[in-house]
């Protein structure tokens, strides 16, 4: 699966011929699936994110990641172990990344038991994806980061309530729908990263990753660091996603155009446009071009309706104009009297 993601970067680069992603200064923000339980080191050896710095570091020396993991968090505000509330947030703002990956959502899927209603059910999915919205927010106030979301991988540990079942059917709908409505870029861990694929991945409790595991997640993740670099062309009036990807969402101005899910779209004023493109068939992973600007300069073609529009009032001018009158103006029937002087207003 992770040769699916390698191959389809490069054809992508292939086709447009724009340089690898620059990530520069990356902030992972996460709980302990970022943070390295149960295989940490000192200095960290084993983790996720130090293994993405090895490999950015392959093509851009400078790059430079920080582990802003921390155990045990939520992405929920009201949360008593809110990751709002622990001691690696306000760090993670003032680093200033230009580029912040977020994994979290695992430690949610705890607030769903078997004795919850239906609304108390809604209404964590709701928290989750409005403070995930809130939390990508907050990033960009310090500066203007590439961010990347995660739905949470594979789990399964009954004892400690992190079921498989709360994460597939609440916790990464609401983390997707947080991610469509922001327009960024969406990791579907939970496709690419299973014990049901690979149980070498994780440790014995089934939810956090291994020495192995860890270096694997590094890799899906570096592989879609490396799809950040598509681009929307325009024609005219028509903007274009680019080709070989399974579903769009365009955006103008950071909002989302409702309805708007073709490849192309009819530009609608000026404004910056970028579109969310669904990376393959098999996964959720989400990758976001970057914004074009349509300006009021710019040359474009009229649409079809435009065109069709402009050649029915000039049909209905010509109709109008070539209409014939007699000598005190007074309009004529199309058969008037053959003696009858006739003139013609042009």
């Amino acid at each position: 699966m992770f040769g699916k993601i390698v191959l389809a970067a490069a054809m992508v680069s292939s086709a447009i011929v724009v340089p690898a992603f620059a990530a520069g200064k990356v902030a992972c923000v996460g709980n302990s699936i970022t943070y390295g339980y149960g295989i940490e080191s000192w200095p960290d050896q084993t983790s996720y994110p130090h293994h993405l710095q090895g490999m950015l570091r392959e093509n851009a020396p400078s790059d430079t990641v920080e582990n802003f993991g921390v155990s045990g968090l939520t992405v929920r505000k009201d949360d008593q172990a809110s990751y709002w509330k622990g001691y690696r947030f306000a760090p993670a703002i003032e680093f200033a990344a230009d580029t912040v990956i977020i994994e979290l959502g695992t430690n949610d899927s705890k607030s769903y038991t078997t004795w919850n209603t239906p609304a108390q059910d809604a209404a964590v999915d709701s928290a989750i994806t409005a403070d995930f919205e809130a939390l990508i927010d907050t990033f960009q106030v310090k500066s203007k980061p590439h961010v990347f979301i995660c739905l949470a991988p594979y789990v399964n540990n009954i004892e400690w309530n992190i079921l498989d079942t709360a994460v597939v059917k609440r916790v990464n709908p609401a983390i997707l729908r947080a991610g469509l409505e922001k327009g960024v870029n969406v990791i579907d861990l939970h496709s690419r990263f299973s014990a049901l694929e690979n149980p070498s991945w994780y440790l014995e409790d089934m939810v956090h990753p291994s020495v192995e595991g860890a270096k694997h997640l590094a890799e899906i993740v570096y592989a879609h660091l490396q799809m950040d670099t598509l681009h929307v062309t325009q024609d005219g009036s028509t903007l274009k996603a680019p080709k070989g990807f399974y579903g769009f969402q365009w955006y103008k101005d950071g909002k989302l155009l409702e309805g708007e899910t073709l490849e192309t779209l009819e530009v609608k004023g000026e404004g910056e446009y970028k579109v969310s493109v669904k990376v393959d068939e098999k996964t959720l992973s989400r990758i976001v071009t970057a914004p074009l600007k349509v300006e009021k300069t710019t040359a474009l073609k009229p649409g079809v309706r435009e065109i069709a529009r402009e050649n029915s009032v000039g049909v209905a001018n010509m109709a109008k104009s070539a209409r014939r009158f007699d000598a005190q103006g007074r309009a004529l029937k199309a058969r008037g009297p053959s003696h009858q002087k006739i003139y013609t207003k042009r």
